[in-house]
């Protein structure tokens, strides 16, 4: 199984670097499994003078904007192909220990930097592959307490930044929203298997919604977007979420996904 590991980037050839790609070279993944996706001949230009050479030959023009470019990298790939795909601002993957064994005691929850990637990425795929699951993700939220070392296949948010799919050509699957598209994967995903895999004892550290580039570079409200992609989210699939009464603090618009099966 040669899994593929998936960077979209825009306009964040040094902040790559320092993040993401640092990260999967100290956990010692090859470069030949990193593809970094950018939007144009001239983003391409750019990464190409800030990247190591190593990742030249795998710096790809797929497409403008977040929805396109996840679609796009669905059809490059070939169908049954492990994808991996990871934001390009990622600054730590995390496992969940616990120092007295016990992890109902969550004041002795922490988190470790994940020992092995490379071994978690091939457990997930045959775990995968038995169960006849097609997404995975990790827990949203980089804080141990609130984590568990268990996996679940019910339908829980798989979070943007990290995440991973045997991946398959289905219209069925096609993302057409920018903000919150991770949200309209999970429920695609769901809607079309009935299970998801979370891992509750994984998580990552990522800035949201912060970090100069990417979709912060685009001339539009994303408060405005974030209720306009919930409230169609809920139209879509009312039987799987609602809209959260209160708006979160930065005040982007959030939509909970209904009681677990």
């Amino acid at each position: 199984m040669d899994y593929k590991i998936i960077i979209p980037s825009y306009q964040r050839s040094q902040i790559i670097n320092l993040k993401t790609l640092k990260v999967l070279q100290e956990q010692k993944i090859p470069s030949r499994r990193i593809f970094i996706f950018v939007a144009n001949q001239t983003e391409k230009k750019i990464y190409l003078k800030t990247t190591p050479k190593k990742f030249h030959s795998h710096i790809i023009v797929g497409r403008k904007g977040l929805s396109n470019q996840r679609n796009f990298i669905t059809t490059y790939f070939n169908e049954g192909d492990f994808l991996i795909q990871m934001d390009d601002d990622i600054s730590q993957i995390w496992e969940l220990e616990n120092i007295s064994g016990n992890y109902d005691v969550k004041k002795d929850n922490k988190l470790v930097p994940i020992k092995n990637l490379d071994h978690f990425l091939k457990k997930t795929y045959k775990l995968m592959v038995s169960n006849k699951i097609y997404l995975f993700g990790v827990y949203p939220v980089d804080n141990p307490y609130f984590m568990s070392n268990k996996y679940t296949t019910d339908l829980r948010f798989v979070v943007g930044p990290f995440w991973g799919v045997i991946n398959r050509h289905l219209p069925s699957l096609t993302i057409n929203l920018d903000e919150k598209e991770d949200v309209l994967r999970t429920l695609l995903y769901y809607h079309q298997d009935k299970k998801v895999l979370r891992f509750n004892n994984i998580t990552i550290t990522t800035q949201y919604y912060t970090e100069k580039g990417g979709m912060q570079t685009e001339n539009r409200d994303r408060k405005i977007e974030s209720l306009k992609s919930a409230q169609a989210l809920v139209s879509r699939f009312p039987e799987y979420c609602h809209l959260k009464p209160k708006k979160k603090k930065n005040g982007h618009t959030e939509v909970i996904l209904k009681d677990k099966t």
